[in-house]
């Protein structure tokens, strides 16, 4: 493995209330969990230690606050080998949490709380660092920090990637626009197209958009991407699912290191799948990253494929 630097992973970090059940339910009643855990979680920071169990060197840039949740995450961090320089505890805030309820599908609910109130500056974060950096990976929830992640990353034609989720639409365009590699959800990629279909038709539009490459992640199904003017699925690996939760953010984290390693949009798109598809039949959180062999491996095995 060649690596061309560390990946910056910039955005959110949160303290996860796991509750496993048997099933969802479909109506407002009183449900007795059959095991409660406490785990780090958020799509940056879940990225990093993905990247990290992935032998890629990797550096985090996120908020926190200054209390014991915050000392639990960076314990945490630190001991999946994801370096925390760029993480700041603050006591203008407290530390993000979140209750994530997973049933024995694997299908999982998350209820988070608003970032919207969160200090924004990123005077803390050293700019100068992407540089030197393989990749970059932004997600939405922090829009000063990706926006100036994004631009230093273009100024110093360093590859990046931008977790497009559902945000203000005119907000996920320009962060769009600015990443070299922007994954969209397909309710981000709805918004961002104006409710078009992520077929040929719709990604060529985006595209113009765009102004270039670009995925749609689709769960199960796998993913799209429109590279060089041509749509390529690369499908997910089938597993037995224990649990999806984290499966974007690992699938986000092994794209910026397939980037980082060198490899092509659609080698880099197969290694993410592998990933993202060996870690739901995981489960465990940060706990239940796939190594890097088995992803490897798995990744061999995924053809990619033209569609019309």
């Amino acid at each position: 493995m060649r690596t061309r630097g560390a990946v910056i992973c910039v955005g959110t970090t949160t303290v996860d209330q796991v509750l496993e059940i048997d099933e969802m339910p479909r109506q407002a009643i009183k449900v007795t969990a059959r095991h409660h855990f406490k785990r780090g979680g958020g799509p940056a920071a879940t990225a990093a230690v993905a990247c990290a169990r992935l032998q890629q060197p990797v550096e985090l840039w996120s908020r926190l606050g200054d209390d014991a949740e915050a000392a639990f995450l960076c314990e945490r961090l630190r001991h999946h080998g994801v370096g925390i320089d760029g993480v700041k505890c603050s006591g203008e805030m407290d530390t993000i949490s979140a209750v994530v309820i997973v049933d024995r599908q694997g299908e999982r609910l998350i209820v988070g709380h608003d970032h919207t109130d969160l200090p924004a500056s990123t005077a803390h974060l050293h700019l100068q660092d992407i540089a030197k950096a393989g990749a970059v990976l932004a997600d939405i929830n922090w829009h000063e920090a990706s926006f100036a992640v994004l631009d230093a990353a273009a100024a110093a034609g360093v590859p990046s990637v931008l977790d497009a989720e559902v945000t203000d639409p005119a907000r996920l365009l320009e962060l769009a626009r600015r990443a070299s590699l922007p994954v969209f959800s397909e309710d981000g990629f709805a918004l961002a197209s104006a409710g078009a279909q992520p077929d040929a038709k719709g990604c060529e539009a985006l595209s113009r958009r765009l102004g270039g490459t670009f995925g749609v992640t689709l769960g199960a199904r796998g993913s799209l991407w429109w590279v060089d003017s041509r749509l390529t699925l690369v499908p997910a690996l089938p597993v037995s699912v224990l649990d999806t939760t984290g499966a974007g953010d690992v699938f986000h984290g092994a794209l910026a290191a397939g980037l980082a390693e060198g490899r092509s949009v659609i080698d880099a798109a197969r290694f993410a799948s592998a990933a993202a598809s060996l870690k739901c039949g995981l489960g465990n959180g940060w706990d239940g990253m796939p190594e890097r062999r088995a992803v490897v491996e798995a990744a061999a095995r995924l053809d990619a494929r033209l569609v019309s």
